[in-house]
C-alpha cells in the first residue's frame, strides 16, 4: 500500500509539475467558504512551495497566510482540484522589470478530479457534530473517535484531539462507522488515510481519508446512494432531515 501511494503521489506532483511548465490557468477558492474565487496561472512547483501568479479577479482571502485553500484547474479534459494552504503574498519582478505580487502556498496535499467532488458534497459544522468511530482493519484494538466535517464521493475529511491517536501512516485503512443526518441506519465504509496535518494553534488533527471498495463493492456503491439520498435531503429549501423508510 505505501508503495502505491508513494507512485500515485509522484504522479499528483508530475500533474501539478506540467501545469507549471505551461503557466496553465487557474481558480483559487478558499476551502469550505461559498463566495470569491480568484483567477491565477501556475508559476513554480518547488520542494517546500507552489507559486501563482495573479491573471484577473484576485481572491484576497487567499492571500492570508494559513488560510486553507483548492486549487481548480483542467488539463486534457479533466477537471481536478488540489489542496494547499496559503503563505501569503510575495513581490518579484518580472522579466520586463515590472514589479508584480505572485501567491505562494504549501506543496499541494492531494489532487483529486474534480467530478466526484461534484457529485456530491456533504459539510457540517460544530453544532451537526457528526463523529465517526475508526477501527483499524487489522488491529481492531486501534480505534479512536473524530468529528467527520466533510464528505464527498471520494472520502471525507475530519478533526480530532491529537492525544487520542496513536501512531497513523499514510495508506492505513480503517473502518468507520458513522450516524448521517436523517438516517435511520449507520453507515460503515472502508476508509484509506491520505494525508495527516495539526492544525496551528490548537492540540487538534485534520485528516483526509479516502474511500476504498473493500471485498464488497456492492455494500460500498449502496452506502454512496445513501449519501447522495443524504446530499438531496440537504439542499437549499429541501432541508429535510428526517429519515426515510
Amino acid at each position: 500500500m505505501a508503495c502505491r501511494t508513494l507512485l500515485r503521489r509522484r504522479a499528483q506532483l508530475k500533474l501539478i509539475e506540467g501545469m507549471c511548465e505551461t503557466h496553465a490557468a487557474a481558480t483559487i477558492a478558499v476551502r469550505r467558504r461559498v463566495g470569491t474565487t480568484g483567477e491565477a496561472r501556475f508559476e513554480a512547483l518547488a520542494k517546500d512551495r507552489l507559486v501563482l501568479s495573479w491573471d484577473g479577479a484576485r481572491n484576497v482571502d487567499a492571500e492570508i497566510e494559513g488560510q486553507p485553500l483548492e486549487i481548480h484547474f483542467e488539463e486534457e479534459g479533466e477537471r481536478y482540484v488540489c489542496f494547499v494552504t496559503s503563505r501569503g503574498l510575495e513581490r518579484c519582478e518580472d522579466e520586463n522589470g515590472q514589479r508584480r505580487s505572485q501567491l505562494v502556498t504549501s506543496v499541494p496535499l492531494r489532487v483529486e478530479t474534480a467530478r466526484e467532488r461534484d457529485h456530491l458534497r456533504l459539510e457540517f459544522d460544530n453544532e451537526q457534530a457528526i463523529v465517526g468511530t475508526f477501527t483499524h482493519v487489522v488491529d481492531t484494538r486501534r480505534q479512536f473517535q473524530a468529528r467527520v466535517t466533510d464528505v464527498s464521493s471520494g472520502g471525507l475529511g475530519v478533526v480530532t484531539v491529537s492525544p487520542r491517536i496513536n501512531e497513523l501512516y499514510t495508506g492505513d485503512l480503517f473502518w468507520v462507522d458513522l450516524e448521517l443526518p436523517g438516517e435511520q441506519h449507520r453507515s460503515e465504509f472502508i476508509v484509506r488515510l491520505v494525508h495527516l496535518r495539526p492544525l496551528k494553534h490548537s492540540d487538534q488533527l485534520a485528516m483526509g481519508w479516502a474511500f476504498q471498495a473493500g471485498d464488497d463493492p456492492i455494500m460500498h456503491r449502496n452506502s454512496l446512494r445513501r449519501l447522495q439520498r443524504i446530499a438531496g435531503r440537504m439542499q437549499p429549501g429541501n432541508r429535510n432531515t428526517k429519515g426515510e423508510q
